[in-house]
């Protein structure tokens, strides 16, 4: 069974950014589910952490930032008492103190996910690691 994405919204046409492509992975987590900033990078092949956090704290109303989180399961201090809100709200396992728990939370995208975020990685073009149009 698929669960609907985050935010439905469709991903404009044409080239995108780095971080509009990790933007628009981001609204592919489903509620409860979580993905390191590595991991995110990573399913586009583009990238790394460092790119995805900046993707997350630019991004626009609507995405579920949230969901993105370090390699341990935590978020900056300043997001830390927001995110524990959406992830108390959608119900994503957590650890005592708070990080999420990335063992039983890790978002494993089906095929059709990862269709989509084939179709968004192949339109980045820039950012380390993009395609570069001729």
């Amino acid at each position: 069974m698929t669960t609907p994405p985050a935010d439905p919204r469709p991903v404009p046409d044409g080239p995108l950014t780095l971080g509009e492509g990790l933007e628009a992975v981001a609204r592919l987590v489903p509620a409860g589910r979580a993905v390191s900033y590595g991991g995110l990078a990573g399913l586009l092949g583009v990238g790394g952490p460092r790119q995805a956090g900046r993707a997350m704290a630019e991004s626009a109303p609507g995405t579920p930032w949230w969901r993105v989180v370090g390699a341990d399961g935590s978020l900056p201090g300043e997001l830390a008492g927001r995110a524990a809100v959406e992830h108390a709200r959608e119900d994503t396992p957590v650890r005592p103190g708070g990080r999420v728990d990335l063992r039983r939370a890790r978002w494993e995208p089906d095929e059709a996910a990862l269709g989509a975020v084939a179709a968004i990685a192949a339109r980045i073009v820039s950012g380390p690691g993009a395609r570069m149009q001729a």
